[in-house]
This record gives C-alpha cells, structure tokens and sequence, in this order.
C-alpha cells in the first residue's frame, strides 16, 4: 500500500464571521506509525481512574453537554486532563489557520482564502507530501466552504499523489477528536489574548498564565 498520510480537520467559528473569527485546524499522522498503543493506555487511564470513555468534545465537556451531561466539574476536568495527556505523547503534527472579520467578509471569501492557505501550507511542505503514496483526507462535510477549500487545494497540489477522502474508523476517530481538541485550544489561546476568556475556561484552564504553560504550550509541541 506503501506510505500513507492521513490529514484530519476540524473547525471552530461561524463561516459568516458572526463571531470575529474562524479557524481550520489539520492534524496529520504517518499511518506506518500505530495509534493503537497509545490509544490503549489512554483508555487504561480512563479505566483505571474510574471515568467514561465518552468521545472527546471540547465544547461539550466544558459545559457539561452531550455524553458529559450529569457528569460533575472535576470528572469533566480529569477527563480533560486525561485526554491532553494523551494528546502530548501521539505522533502526530498540526497546523491551524485563523481567520477574523478583518481578513474575510463573506463564506465565499473565506473559502477562497482557506484553499490558497491550504495551498500555500501543501506546498511549503511538499516534499513531505510527495513522500507519501496516499493521502487520506477525513472530513465529514459539515462545512460546505471547507469542504469545497479542502477538494479544491488537495486535487490542485498533489494529483500526482492518490488522494482518498475517507470515513472514520477506530483510530480515525480517536484523531477527528484530536483535531477538535487542538483547535479548541487553538480558539482559547485568541480568546486569553484578548481578554475575552470566560469563567469556565479559568475553572478548566486556569488564568493565561496556566492555560498557557499547562496547554498550549504542551500543544505547539507539535506544531507542523
């Protein structure tokens, strides 16, 4: 089958700008590299501290929403807690791009910037990318102009490379969440600059300070 990349997305923000921003995060794993041991001692934490294993969503958790609903602050913070854990020893790599109301006015304009981003960022790592025999793009179609930036900058860069837009299976899931939690730790890092961050951030996060040292941080590890 030879080299596999998989690229994940995930996205936070209103395509209408409604919020002053808008990111697109992709997480990247070399698939010669096994997720499976990792995931497993995650879940064994998970097991051995007693506490769900609810698929990860940061937004959800935070608020006490979804699969966290009826769960109390400090199980909602231990499986926080967990799961950064988790995310800081993966192999894997990231990038995210922010986007506010200054740069783009409409969805339209946002996805022409996202394609020529996405672009940009294929081939500033080309070499990378041509390395591999496929790439296995996992998206769910949940946002027409990301979807429409991703095909379009995908087939533009690497129709020499096999591009293949998949479904998740059980790793893949496990990374789809991974997207989610860096680009929700990417949004918090713009919400603590400016001086909008809420009260729950600070009971999950802690001040700019923590969130900083203790998350992102953590999390530029692997940037790409």
């Amino acid at each position: 089958m030879g080299k596999v990349l998989s690229v994940f997305f995930d996205e936070a923000g209103q395509q209408d700008m409604s919020e002053g921003y808008y990111l697109l995060t992709l997480v990247l794993h070399d698939q010669s590299t096994s997720l499976i041991p990792y995931i497993e001692d995650y879940e064994e934490s998970l097991s051995i501290g007693g506490l769900s294993d609810v698929p990860f969503h940061m937004v959800d958790l935070l608020h006490g929403h979804g699969d966290y609903e009826g769960m109390d602050t400090h199980e909602r913070k231990s499986l926080l807690a967990r799961f950064n854990a988790f995310v800081r020893v993966l192999p894997i790599q990231y990038h995210t791009f922010k986007y506010s109301s200054f740069d783009v006015a409409t969805k339209d304009d946002l996805s022409t910037r996202m394609r020529r981003d996405i672009v940009d960022f294929i081939y500033a790592n080309l070499e990378s990318f041509l390395s591999c025999d496929t790439i296995a793009v996992y998206y769910d179609d949940g946002q027409q102009a990301v979807t429409r930036a991703v095909h379009d900058a995908f087939g533009y860069m690497l129709g020499g490379v096999v591009v293949r837009y998949k479904q998740y299976g059980y790793q893949d899931r496990r990374l789809s969440q991974v997207a989610d939690y860096l680009c929700s730790i990417e949004l918090a890092s713009i919400r603590y600059v400016r001086g909008e961050e809420s009260s729950t951030y600070h009971k999950f996060f802690g001040m700019r300070g923590d969130f900083k040292r203790n998350y992102l941080k953590q999390a530029h590890r692997k940037l790409m």
